[in-house]
């Protein structure tokens, strides 16, 4: 009896294959669909997997005729026999300058393949419930079920390949994680086949859900005709489509498809978080580039000058600029220096020692005399969102040289040096309406020092809550801004330099200096 029944399987697997072949499914494609899920079995060249198929077929592929669903016998001496054909594809595979790997680094890098081809284009039903396919000038070979990337795609000959344009895009990392993206449309395809199976052998549902697992997601309410055209939808629009409906809106089993397949390689390694403090000594240099209607408005700017060298070591996509506030053009940045992060995506490299990043920053600070860099560092992501926090505690130190309309007394020295939490109203300064909203701000002036230079001329030290607009407190923006220094004198003042002192100081008034420690929380108080 035992050896009936394993008859009786052998056999059934047999035609199952032969069904398969003749629906133009690969060899790999035709084991997945008998159930073999050792992985060992898939690792061979396709040649070897391709005689493993025919020796499950048995003779039965020669001798023994196909019958359809109504008892009658199909001529199959036309159809072509997939199993025999080791399809061998170009792939284009786009690459960079090269580079060499570094395997000593630690970085890990996320390669992501996508494949791409013109399934879509195919997946139309044509009316036709015929149980064989046709292969004419207009479809390609490829397997009807994984469009040819289980031909193509699992040999040790692309995986060579894979890995010479990872090398070549100069990717340095030692460990990875590989990501397959296959075409939307072999969702339907597996499902045509399964469906056609399910038919022609009597197979019960649960073989089905042996390769088509997904969840219900209660979430999902739209219409597919309102949805976009992803992986995600068209599963979840497969889950509450019944059988019968899927077979009046799709071939089964699936025709073949009209193009080959080809593989684009993606190389992405996680974005590395660049922070130090910087100090500029040029009035006429942008925090960030200029730019006006597409023309550029100043030669250079503090990122271009910070990300040249940087870049040239992590080999970057693109970098994004943070720093905690900004000053003008005409603004020095002294003291302590300004706190900033680069987020560097998808560098080549992410892994520096301590004494490579000193020498990034001993570059930085000698191929310019404009800007200075200091505490240069990579810090982990979530340190860098303290850069935007805490703006009501924090405390910035300005130094104006300002000029007065009438010779200024020490009686109005004084007044100034005297003046403590003072609190102004500030309505958005005219200059910067093109870009910040109008709104009307508290803002707090800690102290004020003032020292006279001649008559009249006067330099101010303040001490000020973060964010306040300095020039516009000084001469009063029109009066936007009250009470201002020319209310406070009486007479008319403006400015004529400003430099930032301290960049952040706690309320408290204890200023932390960074240590080198990787930790951007040092950097930003």
């Amino acid at each position: 009896m035992k050896v009936n029944m394993f008859t009786s399987e052998k056999a059934l697997l047999g035609e199952i294959a032969n069904e398969l072949s003749s629906c133009g499914c690969c060899s790999r494609c035709t084991m997945r669909y008998l159930g073999d899920k050792d992985m060992h079995t898939y690792r061979g060249n396709y040649k070897d997997m391709a005689e493993m198929v025919q020796d499950i077929r048995g003779k039965s592929s020669v001798e023994q005729p196909d019958i359809d669903k109504n008892g009658k016998t199909v001529d199959t001496s036309e159809t072509t026999n997939k199993c025999d054909i080791d399809s061998q594809k170009s792939v284009s595979n786009s690459t960079n300058t090269p580079m060499e790997t570094d395997d000593s680094s630690n970085c890990k890098t996320d390669s992501a393949f996508e494949l791409n081809g013109n399934g879509e284009d195919c997946d139309t039903a044509d009316g036709s419930k015929s149980n064989t396919q046709s292969h004419s000038s207009n479809t390609s070979s490829a397997c009807v079920i994984c469009l040819g990337i289980l031909e193509q795609f699992a040999e040790e000959k692309f995986l060579n390949k894979m890995k010479e344009d990872i090398d070549l895009e100069g990717f340095k990392y030692k460990e990875y994680m590989c990501s397959l993206m296959v075409p939307v449309c072999i969702i339907l395809r597996e499902r045509a086949i399964l469906l056609h199976l399910k038919e022609k052998f009597s197979l019960s549902s649960s073989c089905s859900e042996m390769f088509v697992k997904r969840k219900h997601d209660r979430r999902f309410r739209k219409k597919l005709a309102q949805s976009l055209y992803t992986r995600a939808n068209v599963g979840k629009a497969l889950d509450k489509l019944s059988d019968d409906e899927f077979r009046k809106s799709y071939q089964c089993p699936p025709l073949a498809p009209k193009a080959a397949i080809s593989c684009d390689i993606k190389c992405q390694n996680e974005n590395v978080f660049v922070a130090g403090r910087y100090n500029k000594y040029s009035r006429e240099l942008s925090q960030t580039p200029w730019l006006i209607d597409g023309v550029r408005r100043s030669e250079s700017s503090v990122e271009e000058l910070l990300c040249g060298p940087i870049n040239k070591h992590f080999r970057p996509d693109e970098q994004k600029f943070s720093s905690s506030g900004r000053e003008d053009v005409d603004v020095r940045m002294l003291g302590n220096g300004r706190p900033f992060v680069l987020e560097l995506i998808n560098p080549r490299c992410r892994n520096f020692s301590s004494e490579q990043m000193a020498k990034m920053q001993q570059d930085i600070n000698t191929s310019t005399e404009d800007i200075k860099c200091r505490d240069l560092q990579i810090v982990p992501k979530e340190e860098t969102e303290v850069l935007k926090q805490g703006e009501i505690d924090k405390v910035k130190w300005y130094r104006a040289l300002c000029w007065s309309e009438q010779p200024v007394s020490q009686q109005h020295l004084d007044t100034l040096n005297s003046t403590k939490e003072l609190k102004i109203l500030q309505k958005t300064p005219i200059r910067v309406l093109h870009r910040r909203p109008l709104a009307t701000r508290d803002k707090l002036i800690h102290s004020m020092s003032a020292t006279r230079v001649d008559d009249t001329h006067f330099s101010v030290d303040l001490s000020t809550q973060a964010g306040t607009y300095i020039k516009e407190f000084v001469h009063g923006d029109l009066g936007r801004t009250r009470p201002n220094l020319s209310i406070i004198l009486g007479i008319d003042v403006d400015i004529l330099d400003l430099d930032v002192t301290v960049s952040l100081q706690l309320s408290s008034g204890l200023i932390l200096e960074s240590k080198n420690v990787y930790s951007l929380r040092l950097l930003s108080f």
